[in-house]
C-alpha cells in the first residue's frame, strides 16, 4: 500500500519576520499556492529498513533504525519527520514482521524559492506517516508538529507562518505570539479572488542566496528595527482589511509597504535582480511588489494593473527568470491511500 499527502507552499506573506521568536506579537497575511510538495509512504514486508529519497535532487539515505540516523544536510528534515512520528519498521511478538519502508519527495516549487517549501514538506509527511499508523491529527497539530521539526530536532530558525499556510490552506491572516498562532481563513468574495488570481505575477529569480549567517544578523540586530517590525504587521492588518473591502488598490498599497520595510531589516534581502525585475515590473504595469519570504533571491509577487499580467510576465521572462503559477490553494494538507 502506498500512503500520499500533499501540502501547498504560500506566497505574498505580508508580515513576514513577525512570526518569528523576534517579535513579541506579530501578524501575518498570506495566499496558499495551488504549488505542492509531494510525499509517498511506501510500506512492503521485506528486511526491515528506511529509504529516504528525494525525486528532485536523487539524494537518497537509508538506515535500519531511527537512532542511527545522521543529520547531516542529506534529506534532513524528512529525516526528523520519520524520527518524530515513531514509526517502526519491525514488529515482534508471535509472528515477527519487517518491513521496508519508502518516504519519497518532491516539490512543485524551485529550491531555496522563498515560498515555504520545507514546511510544506514537513506538514505532508507527517500527514502521511500519522494515517498510515491510523492517527488522526488537526491541522493545527500537524503545522506546529511541523515547525518542531526544525527549530527542535534540527535546530533551526524558523517561523510559524509557513507550516499553517500548508495545513490549512486558502488565504489566512495570523494573529502570532510566537509559537502560538491563531489562524483566520480569510473568506475572499469570488470576485477578488479571480482578480488576484489573474493579477498576481509569481516569478522565480534564481535561487535564494540568503544565507544562515544573514538570519543570524537580523536576529541579532533586532532591537534596531522594531518599528520596521511593526510596520511589517501593519501591513499584514491592511492587506486584510483591502482583501475584505475588495479593494485591490489598497492591497497593493500594503504589499509595498511590507517590501519597503522588509528591505531595511537587511541590505541582502534585495539584490541587484529584483531590484531590475522591480523596475521592468513596474513600467510594464505593476502596482503592488514584494519578495517572498526572507528574500535574498527566491521569488517576489506582483500584482499588476487589470489586463497587464502578460506584460509584467513578459519583463520579467526577458530577464531570465521563470514565471509560475499563482492560483490559490483552497484545501491545504490532503492525503490519500492508494495501492502501489
Amino acid at each position: 500500500m502506498e500512503w500520499r499527502a500533499r501540502a501547498p507552499v504560500r506566497f505574498c506573506d505580508l508580515g513576514g519576520w513577525t512570526d518569528t521568536r523576534i517579535v513579541p506579537q506579530g501578524a501575518v497575511l498570506n495566499f496558499a499556492a495551488r504549488l505542492y510538495t509531494y510525499v509517498t509512504l511506501r510500506v512492503k514486508e521485506g528486511t526491515g529498513g528506511f529509504t529516504l529519497e528525494s525525486l528532485d535532487t536523487d539524494e537518497r539515505y537509508h538506515f535500519h533504525d531511527v537512532r542511527q540516523i545522521e543529520y547531516n544536510g542529506v534529506l534532513d528534515l524528512l529525516k526528523a519527520a520519520v524520527a518524530r512520528s515513531g514509526i517502526q519498521s519491525r514488529r515482534s511478538g508471535l509472528y515477527s514482521v519487517r518491513w521496508d519502508i519508502t518516504v519519497q519527495v518532491r516539490s512543485d516549487a524551485p529550491p531555496a524559492s522563498g515560498l515555504g517549501s520545507s514546511a510544506a514538506l514537513g506538514v505532508a509527511a507527517l500527514g502521511a506517516l500519522a494515517a498510515y499508523q491510523g492517527r488522526r491529527l488537526l491541522p493545527h497539530e500537524l503545522a506546529r508538529e511541523s515547525q518542531l521539526l526544525e527549530v527542535e530536532d534540527l535546530k533551526l530558525e524558523c517561523g510559524v507562518q509557513d507550516q499553517f499556510a500548508a495545513a490549512y490552506g486558502g488565504t489566512s491572516f495570523m494573529e502570532v505570539e510566537y509559537p502560538s498562532a491563531r489562524v483566520f481563513p480569510l473568506p475572499l468574495s469570488q470576485a477578488t479572488r479571480c482578480e488576484l488570481e489573474d493579477r498576481f505575477v509569481l516569478v522565480y529569480t534564481g535561487k535564494s542566496h540568503f544565507s544562515s549567517a544573514m538570519h543570524q544578523k537580523v536576529i541579532s540586530e533586532a532591537d534596531r528595527h522594531r518599528d520596521d517590525f511593526a510596520q511589517l504587521a501593519q501591513a499584514a492588518i491592511l492587506g486584510k482589511e483591502a482583501l475584505l473591502a475588495d479593494d485591490l488598490d489598497a492591497f497593493a498599497a500594503a504589499m509595498n509597504m511590507n517590501w519597503e520595510a522588509q528591505k531595511r531589516l537587511h541590505p541582502d534581502i534585495t539584490t541587484p535582480e529584483i531590484e531590475a525585475l522591480y523596475a521592468a515590473a513596474f513600467e510594464a504595469g505593476a502596482v503592488g511588489f514584494k519578495a517572498n519570504g526572507a528574500g535574498g533571491g527566491g521569488t517576489v509577487t506582483i500584482l499588476v494593473k487589470r489586463n497587464h499580467n502578460t506584460r509584467v510576465r513578459r519583463v520579467a521572462e526577458e530577464l531570465g527568470m521563470l514565471v509560475l503559477p499563482a492560483f490559490i490553494d483552497t484545501t491545504g494538507l490532503q492525503v490519500w491511500e492508494t495501492r502501489s
